[in-house]
Parts: C-alpha cells; sequence; structure tokens
C-alpha cells in the first residue's frame, strides 16, 4: 500500500493550533509585569535613599489596609467601581452599536471607598456604601499623635507623593533598559515567528515556518550593535521535500559628531536618576510640610476653642454682674424725689404724714421718706394742694415709688451681652469650619465626629473651673432661699417670723457647705505659690529654665524682679482672703450652732423675762450686728432689749450679710490664682541643634540654605538646564556615523539548519555624513535651551531670596512673640485687677456700666492675647525649623522635638466607637451586586 503525503487541509489546523500555543506560552501575565515594575522601581528609589536628611519610611505603593482609599481587591482583576447611571449606557450602547457584553464579568464593588475602612473604628457596615456611614464614626479627644497617625493612614496626598516618586522612578528603569541589551534585530520589533500555509491550485502546496530572534544594545559612547538570527523553513506537500536557511546578521553603528558621546547618550538615564533623588527630597520635604500643616491645624483649633471658652467666661462674669446691677435696681430707694419749682403758700402737709413728706426749698424738690406708700398715704399726699404743678409733682413722686426702673447700667450690660452672645455663635461657627477643614487634611470625611485633646490648654487655664461652679451656687443660693427670708409686709406676726426662721437655718446650712467649698479652694490657690517661688529662685539665671518648671525663663533681670514683685502682692491678697475665710467661717459655724438649737431665740433669755438683752448676747453677736444689714427697729439700739422677734430678724440679716460677705472673697481668690498661672506659661525655646540660646538671624538663614531640600533641588535644577545646552548645542553639528554590517547564510537545501557556507557571507562598511545645512529647528532649541538656563539661574536665586525672607520673616515673629508674651502676662494681671475694682463699684452707689464694660473687655482681650501670642509663637517655631529644614521626621510623621514628642503621651490611633453601630442602609437606588470577585 502506497503511503499518501500529508494535504495542507490535514497538517493547517495542527500548525495553527501549534502557533497559538507558542504565542499564549510566550506572553506575561498582569502581575508579573507590574511586580517586576515595582521590583525594579523600589530598587532604583531604594539606591537614592542614601541620605538620612531625605530618608523616608515608605516607598510601597500600597497604602495602610486601615486606609480609607485601600483597595482590597486584586489590582489586576478587580472588580468595577460604582458607575454614574447616564454615563454607564455608553458601556452597552455606544452610537447605537452594541459595548462589550463581558464588562462585568469581574463583579462590580460596591463602593469607590475601601468598604471596610470604617470597621476599625468600630462601624459595623451591612451592604451599605460606607459614605452612609460616615455619621456614625466618632474620635474623640485625639491627640496631635493620633491626628498625625490618622493622616498617614488617609491622607491622599501624601499617598500622591508616595506616587509620584515612583513614577519618576519608572522613568529609571525605562532608561536603564534602553542602554541594556534588548532582544530584537534591525527592522524586527520583539522576538517571534511568522507560521504560512498556503493553498495554490496551480502549484504545491507549501508550509512555512519563519522564526527570529535578535540582540541589540546602545552603549554610552552612542555604539549601537545589533546582531538577528533568522531562519526560514518550507515544507511541499504532495511528495515534495522540504528546504530550510538560516541567516546570522550584525550591525555595528558609531556616531563620531552628531549625538555622539557620554555626554549626549546618557543624559537621558543621568537626568532620570536625578529626578528620583529630587523626588525622594520633596517627598521627605513633603512629610515636614504634612506635620507642620497638621500641627497647625490642630494649634489653631485649640486657639478657637480656647477664644469660645474665654468668651464663655466673659459672658459669665457679664451675666453675674447684670444680676448684681438687676439686684441693685430692685433694691427700694428710701427717699423719693419729684421736682417743684416752689411749693403752694397755702398748702398744708396732714400730721399722719409730715414725718415723711417734705419740701427741700434748696434742692426744691418735694420728697417723700419712706419706702411704703399705701393707699391712704397717696391720698393724703394729693389733697395737700390743688396747685397743678404741685399735683404733677406728687404724681411723680407716687409713680416713681410705686414702678421698679431698668437702670442705664443694666440697660448697657444686657446690650453687651447678647452683643458677646451674637459674637460666641460666630465664634462656634468658626471652630466648626476649621474642625472641618482639619478632617479633610487627615483625609476623613468632615461629616464624621471629631474632637480633639484639649490637655494643650491646661496651662492656659488660669482659673479653676470649680470657681465658676461655686459662684453659681452662691447665687443660686441667694435665688432659691432669699425671697423666703424676706417678708412681704414690714409686720411681722409669729406665723412669718417661724418661717423667717426656719428659712434662715436652711440658707445658714447651706451657705457653711459653700463656705467649706470656698476653704478648699483657697487651699488649692495656696499650692500654687511654690511652682512660681521656684522660677524666681536666685539659683535659676536669666535665660535659664527652671528645671521643675518646665521651659519658663526670663528674658532679663527688669522680667525676674517684676515677677518677684507680683509674687508679694499675690501674697498679701491671699493672706487677706485666707483671713477674711477664717473670720466669716467662724463667724457661720457660731451663728449656725445657734440656730440648731429648737429653743432658739428662746434659748438666749438667760434670765427669762421675755426680752434679750446685750448681756445676754455670746460676746460675738456684735459682729454678727456689724455685718448684718442694721436693720434694726427704730428706738433699740446698743444695750436695749431686743424681743425674740428683733433677735430673729437681727440673726437672719446676719446670714445675708455672711453671704456677701464671703462670696466675693471667691473673686479675690480667683484673682490670686490667674496671677500665679500666667506666670507658668512657658514659651518652647528655639534653639539650633546643639545650641541653647536664641540664634541670630544669620545663623538661622544659613542653616537653612544649607538644609533646605527644595533648595538642593532648585540648585540642582540649574545644573541640568545647563546640561542641557550641551546637549542642544550637539544637536548642531554635523552627522558622521560609521557602520559596520555583515551577515552569513545556510543553503537552502541543507538539512542541516545551521550549517553556515563562508561563501555566502558578506560583509558591509561606510560613512554616513550630512552637512550641518538645515538646522533651523536644532537651532530655535539651542536658543530655547540658553533662555531655560538663564531662568533656571533666575529661579534658583529667587528660591534662595525667599528662604531667606521666609526664614527671617518667623525669626522676627519668634522675637516678638517672645516680648508680647511678657506684655501679656501682665496685661491678664492688670485686666484681673481692673475688673475687680470695677465690679465691686458697679454695685455701689456711684459705679459706672461703662467702666465695668471696659473691664470685662480688658479681661477677654488679655486671655486671648495670651493663647493668641503663644500660638502665634508656637506657629512661627514650626514654620522656621521647617523652612530651616532641621525639622526631623520620625517614622511616625512626628517632629522629634520634645514638646511634640516627650512632653505629651505617646497612644496608639484613636479607636473610635467603643461599641460598633451597624451604618444605616443604603438607599433604595443604591447599585448592590453580591456577585462573586476575582481575587
Amino acid at each position: 500500500m502506497t503511503r499518501r503525503s500529508p494535504s495542507i487541509q490535514s497538517l493547517a489546523l495542527p500548525l495553527l493550533a501549534l502557533t497559538a500555543s507558542v504565542l499564549l506560552l510566550t506572553g506575561c501575565s498582569r502581575r508579573f509585569w507590574r511586580r517586576q515594575a515595582e521590583r525594579d522601581t523600589y530598587e532604583a528609589v531604594a539606591d537614592k535613599l542614601n541620605d538620612p536628611h531625605w530618608a523616608v519610611p515608605r516607598i510601597d505603593l500600597t497604602p495602610d489596609s486601615r486606609s480609607r482609599f485601600f483597595d482590597p481587591y486584586d489590582p489586576d482583576r478587580g472588580p468595577l467601581p460604582p458607575d454614574d447611571p447616564a454615563a454607564h449606557e455608553s458601556m452597552h450602547c455606544v452610537s447605537g452599536r452594541r459595548g462589550y457584553k463581558n464588562w462585568h464579568k469581574l463583579g462590580r464593588s460596591l463602593s469607590i471607598e475601601n468598604p471596610q475602612w470604617l470597621s476599625s473604628y468600630g462601624v459595623l457596615m451591612e451592604n451599605a456604601d460606607p459614605v452612609h456611614a460616615h455619621n456614625l464614626m466618632k474620635l474623640e479627644d485625639t491627640t496631635l499623635q493620633q491626628a498625625v497617625d490618622l493622616t498617614y493612614i488617609h491622607s491622599r496626598e501624601y499617598q500622591t507623593s508616595i506616587e509620584d516618586l515612583y513614577l519618576t522612578a519608572l522613568a529609571v528603569t525605562q532608561e536603564q533598559f534602553n542602554l541594556g541589551v534588548r532582544y530584537f534585530g534591525p527592522g524586527v520589533n520583539v522576538p517571534g515567528a511568522t507560521a504560512t500555509v498556503t493553498d495554490n491550485p496551480a502549484a504545491r502546496d507549501t508550509a512555512g515556518l519563519s522564526p527570529r530572534v535578535g540582540a541589540a544594545q546602545l552603549l554610552p559612547a552612542g555604539t549601537q550593535l545589533a546582531v538577528e538570527l533568522a531562519n526560514n523553513t518550507l515544507w511541499l506537500f504532495g511528495g515534495g521535500t522540504s528546504s530550510s536557511a538560516t541567516t546570522l546578521a550584525f550591525s555595528l553603528t558609531q556616531p563620531l559628531l552628531f549625538r555622539a558621546g557620554r555626554k549626549v547618550v546618557l543624559e537621558a538615564l543621568t537626568q532620570a536618576e536625578r529626578n528620583v533623588l529630587y523626588s525622594a527630597r520633596d517627598l521627605a520635604r513633603f512629610r515636614q510640610v504634612l506635620f507642620t500643616s497638621v500641627a497647625g491645624s490642630f494649634l489653631r483649633i485649640q486657639r478657637q476653642l480656647q477664644f469660645i471658652r474665654n468668651q464663655e467666661g466673659n459672658i459669665l462674669r457679664l451675666e453675674q454682674q447684670i444680676e448684681a446691677q438687676r439686684a441693685k435696681d430692685s433694691r427700694p430707694i428710701k427717699r423719693a424725689r419729684a421736682e417743684l419749682a416752689a411749693f403752694p403758700e397755702d398748702a398744708v402737709i396732714p400730721e399722719a404724714i409730715a414725718d415723711l413728706l417734705s419740701y427741700d426749698s434748696v434742692l426744691r424738690v418735694l420728697q417723700w421718706d419712706s419706702v411704703a406708700l399705701t393707699e391712704q398715704q397717696k391720698e393724703l399726699i394729693l389733697s395737700v394742694s390743688g396747685d397743678s404743678e404741685y399735683q404733677a409733682a406728687a404724681a411723680q413722686l407716687i409713680q416713681f415709688r410705686e414702678i421698679t426702673s431698668t437702670s442705664l447700667s443694666t440697660a448697657q450690660l444686657e446690650n453687651q451681652l447678647n452683643a458677646q452672645r451674637n459674637q460666641l455663635q460666630g465664634a462656634q461657627r468658626t471652630l466648626a469650619d476649621l474642625t472641618d477643614a482639619f478632617k479633610t487634611t487627615l483625609g476623613l470625611p468632615p461629616n464624621i465626629r471629631l474632637t480633639l485633646d484639649d490637655a494643650l490648654l491646661n496651662q492656659f487655664t488660669l482659673i479653676d473651673p470649680e470657681f465658676y461652679v461655686l459662684d453659681q451656687d452662691y447665687r443660686d443660693l441667694k435665688e432659691e432661699r432669699g425671697p423666703a427670708m424676706i417678708p412681704k409686709s414690714d409686720q411681722l406676726d409669729s406665723e412669718a417670723v417661724a418661717k423667717v426662721l426656719s428659712s434662715s437655718r436652711l440658707f445658714l446650712n447651706d451657705l457653711a457647705a459653700l463656705h467649706r467649698r470656698l476653704t478648699n479652694n483657697m487651699d488649692r490657690v495656696g499650692t500654687e505659690f511654690r511652682p512660681v517661688e521656684q522660677l524666681i529662685a536666685p539659683s535659676i539665671g536669666i535665660g535659664q529654665t527652671a528645671v521643675d518648671q518646665g521651659l519658663r525663663y526670663f528674658l532679663s533681670a527688669e522680667e525676674k524682679a517684676r515677677v518677684t514683685e507680683a509674687l508679694a502682692s499675690d501674697r498679701k491678697l491671699f493672706a487677706i482672703a485666707r483671713s477674711d475665710i477664717r473670720r466669716y467661717g467662724q463667724l457661720i459655724d457660731s451663728l449656725q450652732q445657734v440656730l440648731s438649737d429648737d429653743e432658739f431665740p428662746a434659748s438666749l433669755d438667760v434670765n427669762a423675762d421675755g426680752n434679750v438683752s446685750d448681756e445676754e448676747l455670746p460676746d460675738w453677736w456684735q459682729r454678727i450686728r456689724k455685718a448684718g444689714r442694721g436693720v434694726r427697729t427704730a428706738g433699740n439700739g446698743a444695750g436695749d432689749k431686743l424681743s425674740f422677734d428683733q433677735v430673729v430678724v437681727e440673726a437672719r440679716d446676719g446670714v445675708l450679710r455672711l453671704h456677701e460677705k464671703s462670696y466675693p472673697i471667691s473673686t479675690s481668690l480667683q484673682t490670686v490664682q490667674a496671677g500665679l498661672r500666667v506666670e507658668r506659661v512657658a514659651l518652647n525655646r528655639f534653639v539650633l541643634p546643639g545650641g541653647e540660646d536664641f540664634p541670630t538671624i544669620d545663623e538661622v538663614v544659613q542653616m537653612g540654605l544649607s538644609r533646605r531640600r527644595d533648595l538642593m533641588n532648585a540648585r540642582a535644577f540649574v545644573m541640568d538646564a545647563r546640561r542641557l545646552v550641551e546637549v542642544a548645542a550637539s544637536e548642531l553639528e554635523a552627522t558622521l556615523d560609521v557602520t559596520v554590517s555583515g551577515g552569513l547564510g545556510t543553503r537552502p537545501t541543507s538539512r542541516k539548519p545551521f550549517d553556515f557556507d563562508r561563501t555566502r557571507a558578506g560583509y558591509t562598511a561606510g560613512l554616513a555624513f550630512d552637512t550641518p545645512a538645515d538646522k533651523l529647528a536644532e537651532r530655535n532649541a539651542y536658543s530655547a535651551a540658553l533662555i531655560a538656563y538663564q531662568r533656571a539661574r533666575r529661579d534658583y536665586m529667587a528660591s534662595e531670596d525667599q528662604v531667606k525672607q521666609d526664614i527671617r520673616v518667623s525669626w522676627r515673629q519668634l522675637k516678638v512673640s517672645e516680648q508680647q508674651l511678657e506684655i501679656d502676662r501682665q496685661t491678664v494681671r492688670i485686666a484681673g485687677t481692673q475688673f475687680d475694682i470695677a465690679a465691686a463699684a458697679a454695685t455701689g452707689e456711684g459705679g459706672s456700666a461703662l467702666d465695668l464694660l471696659n473691664a470685662l473687655d480688658a479681661v477677654l482681650d488679655a486671655q486671648n492675647s495670651l493663647l493668641g501670642d503663644w500660638i502665634t509663637w508656637e506657629l512661627s517655631r514650626l514654620n522656621i525649623y521647617r523652612d530651616m529644614g532641621i525639622m526631623e521626621i520620625d517614622e511616625r510623621g512626628l517632629w522629634v522635638d520634645p514638646f511634640y514628642v516627650e512632653s505629651i503621651d505617646i497612644a496608639e490611633p484613636p479607636s473610635g466607637i467603643v461599641e460598633p453601630q451597624t451604618a444605616p442602609p443604603a438607599p433604595e437606588d443604591a447599585e448592590i451586586d453580591v456577585s462573586a470577585v476575582d481575587s
């Protein structure tokens, strides 16, 4: 049986399958290329992180898994993100044509952001877009360290900076590849093969396979080498034979003028590597800027928060003064007056009111000398005379006695209170805006709930909040129990006296409890003298720091003398307050002991005559009388006997007066405490590394010029521009290339595919020369390079000058803030004293509401200036360290500075909500797909 040759139809399918298999096996996956790019790029970056001044803790593109923008899916085959519904239609139908039908075979994610990022903060997701769960996220009492940590987790700008470094390094891998061995040959893009099958009715059917492989390399001097090995094999069907021919070709090109030499050939790689260094420095610089931005925003929020607290404290003081002024307005004025030009000649004052109604011919006023005014007395006043002028004056007198008027001082204070409440609302809105902006800086949604730790403000809490609570309790006591102690009628019956006595006992018991709290506050204030005494110790010199008192130091001997003098004044004021507290405390205890007797006041009647004489009263009773209001019945002077009712009234008056006397002592203690605490407000010192004194402006400028990373880059940019001038100049030269090429082939009928035949070898050598006659484009490029170089020089000068200016501005601000803080300390003391004086005067007859308002404004301004200048100092200190380039940032992102690292406890990132909460369900139109996602 004769064997039949294979037909083209029988070979076509296997040949095509073989070809397809080869092509598939030679291809690499997405993951392969991505990982290869990351490996080469990270290596290129690591080569440039060889200096601790621009070392960075992370160059990995993969963000923290807790990050809001972390992608939990396979980076090479992740699901499709949510799309805009209208735009999504074009993916399925575009211009009337059906789109790609398998877009969604990879699955579809529920959200663009990481669906699990909220779980780190205790928010549980239930098939909902995380956007709808942001309101459940809580970050309470967040410290600066925690804020920085949150920034490094969620900051989009930081991630972008890392990606910029990565993208810059990608160019290095490309240029390194360009100078390496590349596997392709002349006219061939990549290694490969060509397979053909022909079906020709007029001739024999054939099948052919032509694989090819080559290698090429560009050498640093510009030499281009290339080698290619190609094979062509042909099969003839129908009893024919096969043939194979192999060719080995090579070429060499060496430019001698145009585009020759390392200057030109290595320029791209040189620039790419320098760009990686620039990006590494930019990233290190960005970390300084990022910390300064976060810390600066943190401080500004703290300042605004303290401004609000100061405003609230001022409103509280204003409310207290309004209350006192209203009490003053409500006090009955014993003598009422009305203008009357002349008393009618025929007028006769009835005998029943003769002791109460009179006319002052000098002042020309009609006077009524009594608090009370009955209806009968009104009729008697009007009956004195029918003269029209008298009747008008009498009506005015009666009206004045009947109404309770609001004084101008009270109206002014209330108007100021409304204005400050409006200002408080504005300040609270500003705080909310600053907090939202801070959340954005951290990379967090603005609608999460975030509060900041305010331990930084402790040194600016000049008055213990317990004092404010105590003051309010003193006022509440008078408002709640005071009215029951003052009957509406001047005539006291037995029932009214019993009620007065019962109310006085309750009032006194509460007053005793308040006095004990006042004593405790006094003791705490007393402990605050010691730290200030250490500040002015003889061993502490000017510019030195008290070891136990943080960073407070004196700028001059005069400042230290001022503090010494102020401390002596504080001691005197404290001694007076302590003496008053003890004296009134003894009276409260003694009176409380007497009133606690169920038989009081009969228990004082030793001789049982139904009255109480001075001899029967305790020795300290005279002090109660001096403290009392002096509302003793007319005719009962010292030495007279008192009825039991009068003893109760005197005890009642003494209780009220003891309240009035002890309450202001709290204000005196607050003044002392504020004065002591303001002296302990400390500045974080500004010194250069290894230094101890405030540096000169020339020292900080010189430091900045040598350490600013971006200035280093700007200086290098000038060299880049200068090199490009030389590269552009080489383009103006003539082209002169030396070329050598050749090839070696095999016999077409040989059974050995690599049996080369020397007779089939060929070699070519030559010179290629082009005159520089047409170089207009190159000429223009050269002129542009010259201009770019001069611009780079000017840009560097501008950058250098800007660095100098920034540093000099911050240095001057530091010097000013240092002086201003000392002035602020004095201003706070003066404002406190001014307020005490104005408040005491306002409750008297000659007090001025304007003086009180000015005093309140002075207190608020002094407190705000103290904090504002401290924050300005710290912001300037942050800026100048950043602008000098010496702000060293550790791997956590924190500035290695004692105030930001050592003096504040390092805490873990805030855990957020203690008990996980469930996010609200997604809206009904939300796109939810639970299909599998390829990983």
